[in-house]
C-alpha cells in the first residue's frame, strides 16, 4: 500500500491552491534551447597521491584539473590516430 503525499499547506492547516497559477517556467539558457549536450562526464580513478599532485599542479599553474585530463585524453587520441577533442566537439 502506498502513502498519499502530504502537501505542505495541508500539514500546516492551510488550504492548497486549486492550480499552480503562480508557477513560472524556468527559461532555457541562452543558446541552449533545443540543443542536446555534446559533452559527457567521465570518471577516472587514480592513486590518491597522483590526485593530490594534479590538484596542486592546477593551483600552481592557475588551471583546472579537468584541463590536464583533457590534455591527456588529446595525447592518447593522437597516439591512436583519432580526432582531437576539439574536432569531436565541432562534429
Amino acid at each position: 500500500m502506498t502513502k498519499k503525499p502530504v502537501l505542505l499547506e495541508s500539514a500546516m492547516g492551510r488550504e492548497a491552491p486549486a492550480s499552480p497559477s503562480n508557477v513560472v517556467p524556468m527559461p532555457e539558457p541562452a543558446g541552449q534551447a533545443g540543443k542536446v549536450a555534446k559533452i559527457e562526464k567521465l570518471t577516472v580513478y587514480v592513486p590518491r597521491a597522483a590526485a593530490k599532485r594534479l590538484r596542486q599542479m592546477a593551483l600552481d599553474h592557475d588551471r583546472r584539473v579537468n584541463d590536464y585530463l583533457q590534455e591527456a585524453v588529446d595525447m592518447m587520441l593522437a597516439k591512436y590516430g583519432q580526432k582531437s577533442l576539439r574536432e569531436f566537439e565541432e562534429s
